[in-house]
């Protein structure tokens, strides 16, 4: 994965808890479709800031409450032991090939 890769970072502060959500950057605003599943990549949910992928991996490590989309974002946090490879949904989609997709709650 090229250093330069982008992803949309969206975090938010609750009283207790921090929540964070990432996607690639190429879906965001599109619909990730595998048969029957239909999974809209909402701008209002995952779009946030323009990051690359250190604050990505900051933002994961801090969350406690981490819902991510796309082969890049999730082999990342795969790679950083962030999260286990079994607990992503892999979604062979046609138009944008091999997604996943993982929550996390800490």
């Amino acid at each position: 994965m090229p250093e330069n890769q982008r992803f949309y970072l969206r975090a938010r502060q609750t009283e207790k808890e921090y929540l964070v959500a990432i996607c690639d950057a190429e879906l965001l605003g599109e619909t990730i479709c595998d048969g029957d599943l239909e999974l809209y990549v909402s701008e209002r949910f995952f779009g946030g800031e323009l990051v690359i992928q250190d604050k990505c991996i900051e933002e994961m490590l801090k969350a406690t409450s981490l819902n991510i989309i796309g082969q890049s974002i999730v082999n990342l946090a795969i790679k950083h032991r962030i999260i286990n490879e079994q607990s992503v949904m892999w979604i062979d989609c046609p138009e944008h090939g091999k997604v996943g997709h993982a929550m996390l709650l800490r």
